[in-house]
């Protein structure tokens, strides 16, 4: 049982339905008051007595201050109608762009959302909020590829950092990431949540398919069997909410109910592994005496006997798992470094160099490689694999 000191009880709030995006890009303001248009017009006939140059620009003006009058007031079609007039005046006005696609969000026009993000970012290529809105209407209209493309370059470049906006973000960032079965990296999205002590039963549905490695999205997921899931998310959030001795509890609880349950195991498992892989090991093993047919299974609790210093163990599983998958880098990496702490230096120098061919950057390979120097008396050779090691590790 891995116990944290200090835990606290789980005071849950509620997920928050759609993003605030910031109604700024940074870029230039939505003409105002009427003085500012007033100056802009003085310059202008300054510049020019053509009433054929005026006309445009004083249309513009009005049109983009009813549209923002709109927009104040709540009246989001005649805004969308107005900024799409202004827009077509001025193909260029980003700021334009962005209120127009904010609205066209606002109302569930999700496809004409995206071709007014479209032109904001060949105009402000990279805009974070434009990246972030673009990506919540591309999942909402079934581009899930490019959803989690957007979304993940916009939290990357600080979309998620407004208190407002990242709640709605990472619960759909969590859920395409488990769709293309980076399970942990969803995982690790929903730290956030249980941070913050924000709760809502279809998270915690999502938490625990991401944790039981299913892709399916919460709503996808027939009412039978979602309890199941629910429950393992709520296990989960309560684990990474930090009280880790009530997780185990409920952990516990859930391998009795559902003895049989793929995954469930493996779940715990990666959330123990985190903190202590010797700890993680009982769960990967009750995992693969559950299904040893799989052959993930046995790389993780070769790989975690292998971070344990468990070496004679991590071997029979690495090749149970390289059996099944001869290309599994996990199951190389266990196998080559248990070879060489058990002295079969030979076997481990050859597998570690396939490794490093094809992954020069395997901080992990480069510790074998230092290990099997060190056992041959090749002290130098050693300590430049450890001097790679630290390198990678900066």
């Amino acid at each position: 049982m891995f116990v944290a000191p200090n835990s606290k009880p789980i005071t849950p709030r509620v997920l928050s339905p759609k993003p605030q995006i910031p109604e700024t890009i940074g870029s230039t303001g939505v003409p105002g008051a009427a003085g500012r248009f007033g100056l802009v017009l003085i310059l202008l006939l300054l510049i020019s007595s053509s009433a054929h140059s005026q006309q445009p620009a004083e249309q513009f003006d009005d049109i983009a201050s009813r549209a923002a009058g709109a927009r104040d007031q709540g009246n989001l079609p005649l805004a969308i109608e107005l900024y799409s007039q202004a827009e077509g005046l001025k193909p260029d006005w980003a700021e334009g762009w962005f209120y127009l696609g904010l609205l066209q969000y606002s109302s569930n026009a999700y496809p004409a959302a995206i071709e007014a993000f479209n032109h904001l970012l060949v105009l402000k290529p990279g805009a974070p909020p434009a990246l972030a809105l673009r990506g919540l209407c591309e999942f909402e209209t079934g581009a899930f590829d490019d959803s989690l493309r957007d979304l993940e370059e916009a939290v990357a470049k600080g979309a998620a950092n407004e208190p407002r906006n990242e709640q709605i973000i990472r619960y759909h960032l969590a859920q395409l990431l488990a769709r293309v079965g980076r399970f942990q990296d969803a995982v690790t999205q929903y730290q956030f949540f249980a941070d913050r002590r924000i709760d809502d039963p279809d998270l915690l549905l999502g938490l625990g398919l991401a944790g039981m490695r299913n892709r399916m999205f919460p709503k996808d997921i027939p009412a039978e069997d979602r309890p199941i899931y629910e429950a393992a998310g709520r296990a989960g959030y309560t684990f990474l909410a930090g009280l880790t001795q009530e997780a185990d509890s409920q952990f516990n609880q859930l391998f009795e109910r559902y003895p049989s349950a793929a995954n469930l195991h493996y779940f715990y498992g990666a959330l123990l592994f985190s903190h202590a892989p010797d700890l993680a090991v009982g769960q990967f093993r009750a995992e693969v005496n559950l299904v040893p047919s799989n052959t993930e299974n046995h790389a993780i609790l070769a790989y975690s006997l292998m971070l344990a210093s468990r070496y004679s163990e991590a071997l029979p599983e690495a090749e149970a798992a390289l059996a099944g998958n001869p290309g599994m880098e996990m199951s190389q990496l266990a196998m080559a470094r248990s070879l060489a702490e058990t002295g079969e230096e030979k076997r481990a120098t050859e597998l570690i160099n396939h490794i490093l061919k094809l992954d020069p950057s395997s901080r992990e390979a480069h510790m074998a490689l230092a290990v099997v120097y060190a056992r041959t008396g090749r002290r130098e050779d050693a300590y430049r694999e450890r001097a790679a090691c630290l390198a990678l590790e900066r």
